[in-house]
């Protein structure tokens, strides 16, 4: 007859295989679901950078200048 720490055994070796089983199926489902709207833009992030810069290269083309 099975002994009752070999049944503890098995049993935690069956809910670690679920967890592991159900991370990967989570993991992969939400891999391949497309962004909602409003999810991250990377090219609006980057308009905004571009932005950002010429206004710093004008700002320090002025600084440039004033202190020249």
């Amino acid at each position: 007859m099975i002994s009752f720490q070999n049944k503890m055994d098995v049993l935690m070796a069956i809910v670690i295989g679920f967890i592991i089983v159900v991370a990967g199926y989570v993991g992969f489902h939400a891999s391949q679901q497309e962004p909602d709207a409003g999810g991250h833009d990377i090219s609006l992030e980057l308009d905004i950078l571009n932005t950002d810069t010429k206004t710093t290269q004008s700002f320090n083309q002025v600084m440039t200048k004033s202190i020249s």
